[in-house]
């Protein structure tokens, strides 16, 4: 690999176990600034352009920039500083450690290996003295594991770029879609009266079963016949029923909360529209109300909207050619089931965006989290031969 003459194996991997170590996530007081604060000592310490941008108390965004001789950003590496909390972890979440060339730790692959892939060729391209046509930028953003707010406020700050490259985990494929998520409530109001006398009231619980049902029966199998390109079809999930207040009463209100996944070639109009016809008839039938609303305190402000690149795009077509020269695998771009803030740039932004990272998908957020240290080496010679491709 040609960035390890600039930066050793041992020193991205020690980046990556730094990370992990600086534990940061809801559930402790000062959030992500332990991470934050490692990543702007180590930018500093190499004499890259670094900054921080406070978004709430304890916690900044963090910018780490090699300018060209074009001041504006025309490629950006965006990874999330933050982590889900331990939980019930196999191991001490936060006290990585190396088995078999797999590290070990929360966060490991969701995603402080891409942050150390990321913060590597940043580094070799400013230890080999590469003089750059156009500026590369290290974005690291707080709150992707509940609401976005990083990446919102990068946004609103109006710091963008032509390319982004969002780190997430993606076993090195080059993801170029990904489905939009939209979490939906739906409350019902009835009528109370006494459980003796249930004929007289209006059960917001009936009101929801029968909603509940028109949504299995009838909205799911029209959801499954639409289709995207890589994507699939989308998905809908009740998720959450909460009604009533004791048995001996005819409840007058039941809330009913939904995952609903959506395609690029969906509105988030018609989404609200499919599920508010079924909201209606199941309503009527029991003589209660409903009121629909989305759930944007638990979800990016902006909204969690799809996110789509054309394959032809040149970020695109650089990548796949880079990654197929690293791994030795000639792979199509495929999609990223999850969700990413690739879905607020490309739509808030004119950026071009793609997700590719080191580590699986399936260890982001589990108990046993890992990922293979020859994966984060070869994602950081992807980004450092991206770098040069696209900004020299």
């Amino acid at each position: 690999m040609e960035i390890t003459g600039f930066i050793s194996e041992r020193e991205i991997i020690d980046i990556a176990v730094s990370l992990i170590t600086a534990e940061g996530h809801k559930d402790v007081v000062d959030r992500e600034s332990k991470v934050v604060q490692y990543i702007k000592n180590l930018l500093e310490n190499e004499n890259i352009i670094v900054e921080t941008k406070e978004i709430e108390t304890n916690r900044c965004n963090v910018y780490g920039s090699i300018e060209g001789d074009e001041k504006e950003v025309h490629l950006m590496f965006n990874g999330h500083t933050d982590t889900i909390p331990a939980f019930d972890m196999n191991y001490e979440p936060f006290k990585p450690f190396i088995e078999n060339g797999i590290l070990y730790g929360r966060g490991s692959a969701d995603m402080k290996g891409g942050i150390a892939a990321m913060l590597g060729a940043l580094l070799a391209i400013k230890r080999q003295g590469i003089k750059l046509r156009r500026t590369v930028m290290f974005a690291g953003v707080i709150d992707e594991e509940e609401c976005s707010k990083g990446t919102e406020q990068m946004i609103k700050d109006q710091i963008y770029a032509d390319y982004v490259v969002i780190g997430e985990p993606t076993s090195l494929r080059v993801c170029t879609a990904h489905k939009g998520m939209e979490w939906i409530q739906v409350r019902f109001k009835g009528q109370s009266t006494h459980g003796s006398r249930p004929h007289e009231g209006k059960s917001a619980i009936y009101m929801a079963s029968e909603f509940c049902k028109l949504i299995y029966e009838e909205l799911e199998p029209e959801i499954l016949k639409k289709e995207f390109d890589l994507l699939g079809n989308g998905t809908i999930n009740v998720g959450k029923i909460s009604g009533g207040n004791d048995p001996n009463i005819v409840p007058d209100n039941c809330i009913v909360q939904i995952d609903r996944r959506w395609l690029p070639n969906e509105t988030l109009e018609s989404v609200y529209q499919e599920i508010e016809k079924k909201a209606i008839l199941a309503a009527k039938k029991f003589g209660g109300t409903y009121e629909i609303s989305a759930m944007r305190d638990f979800t990016a402000s902006m909204g969690n909207a799809p996110h789509n690149i054309d394959a032809k795009n040149e970020i695109v077509l650089n990548a796949l050619q880079i990654s197929a020269d690293v791994t030795g695998e000639n792979q199509p771009p495929r999609d990223f089931p999850a969700w990413s803030d690739a879905g607020l740039i490309s739509n808030h932004t004119n950026a071009k965006c793609i997700i590719l990272g080191p580590g699986n998908i399936t260890q982001a957020h589990a108990n046993d989290e890992f990922c293979a240290i020859d994966e984060i080496m070869k994602a950081s010679e992807i980004y450092f031969q991206l770098i040069k491709k696209i900004c020299m």
